[in-house]
């Protein structure tokens, strides 16, 4: 096994000119960890300040030149390898169903019409309008039927 392979990967979460954020998403909470690799990426030749945050499991460096040759230090001091991080998603992670949110909308705005006391007719037909949207009255038995 080579001493690369055995290195917590780094992954670059935002990196612009003398400023980068790296991501441990391995490490999240291991405060020792990043006690550790701040105090070591501080007495790096080029870095200026280092802020490790063990409870995102992120490291913020401050630097002066050219963050590969940051890494390449890291790399070699034994610290992190620097790896690519995953490409971000462009789905939804959560389908909205319009019709509940027309009903949540309108039950927001009844309670709205409620807190200024306009409660007749105002907030009731907003609410009957949010529950007929929301199925409430689908399965009620009419008097006389089945």
């Amino acid at each position: 096994m080579t001493m690369e392979a055995s290195l917590p990967t780094a992954e670059i979460a935002h990196a612009m000119p003398g400023r980068a954020r790296l991501r441990f998403p391995d490490r999240l909470g291991d405060s020792a960890f990043f006690a550790s690799v701040s105090s070591s990426l501080s007495a790096l030749p080029g870095v200026s300040k280092v802020a490790a945050r063990p409870f995102t499991g992120s490291v913020l460096i401050e630097h002066g030149g050219s963050l590969d040759k940051v890494s390449e230090a890291a790399r070699e001091a034994g610290l992190f390898a620097v790896g690519k991080a995953p490409p971000a998603s462009t789905e939804l992670p959560v389908e909205i169903d319009p019709q509940a949110f027309v009903s949540l909308a309108l039950m927001g705005f009844a309670l709205w019409q409620m807190s200024r006391e306009k409660v007749l007719p105002p907030a009731i037909t907003l609410l009957w309008y949010a529950s007929n949207l929301a199925g409430v009255w689908r399965n009620v038995v009419t008097e006389g039927g089945k």
